[in-house]
């Protein structure tokens, strides 16, 4: 299991900011999957062909959050994790997604099934 920050406002498709602030901050989460991928992956078999992950969804408040975007805000923590693969993301399949309790601050937990 890979626990990772719950992903930056600017990430989601109705955050609003500068190009280059989104920019940075992809770059950052995608560094984030992609050292938690290097640790999870270190001992176990990597997948070749397809990856199915699960993602629960620790949201920082009890406010809904709307699926799709909650997606779409996962998109760098997907590059980072295919790049530690060494595989393309298009690999990926769709995650199954789950929102668990509230969480300070948030938090995102990716597991993968073999």
């Amino acid at each position: 299991m890979i626990e990772l920050p719950f992903p930056a406002k600017i990430l989601w498709p109705n955050g609003r900011g500068h190009w280059a602030a989104k920019a940075k901050a992809f770059k950052a989460h995608k560094q984030w999957a992609a050292i938690a991928g290097m640790i999870e992956f270190r001992d176990r078999p990597r997948p070749k062909e397809s990856v199915t992950w699960s993602v629960t969804i620790h949201p920082k408040t009890a406010h809904l959050i709307d699926d799709d975007n909650a997606r779409a805000s996962l998109k760098a923590y997907q590059d980072g994790l295919a790049l530690v693969l060494g595989v393309d993301d298009k690999q990926f399949n769709a995650p199954s997604l789950t929102f668990g309790e509230p969480i300070k601050g948030g938090l995102v937990r990716i597991t993968f099934e073999s």
